[in-house]
């Protein structure tokens, strides 16, 4: 799971300092699914500013800048009419890595891979 958290925390370094710096809201979102073409359709819903990764087969990230819980929650309703998935999100608040030891240890039950 360590490997995991660092390669999240490289990923959205950038977003968590604005997010903190500048009060801005931040969701992210870890997504467990088998559909091969996740990533794609990810890629193809999320805007210009958001950064979806891939962290294994069947585990993806999406960082959603200037976006809060609602409409993270909003965003993620769109997607299930696209996608068969289980995820875990959460507007971020704090420090960043209780933030993201959280986000993984509430995905574990999830059937992911890592």
């Amino acid at each position: 799971m360590e490997l995991m958290v660092d390669n999240v925390l490289n990923i959205g370094q950038d977003e968590f300092y604005r997010a903190a710096r500048y009060k801005l809201p931040l969701s992210v979102i870890l997504i467990n699914s088998n559909n091969s073409k996740a990533f794609d359709i990810l890629e193809e819903n999320t805007r210009q500013i958001d950064i979806v990764q891939q962290l294994s087969s069947d585990l993806l990230i999406v960082f959603l800048s200037h976006t809060d819980h609602n409409n993270c929650m909003t965003f993620i309703d769109k997607l299930k009419e696209k996608l068969e998935f289980t995820y875990t999100g959460n507007e971020f608040k704090g420090s960043d890595l209780k933030f993201i030891r959280k986000l993984f240890s509430e995905n574990r039950d999830k059937g992911s891979s890592y």
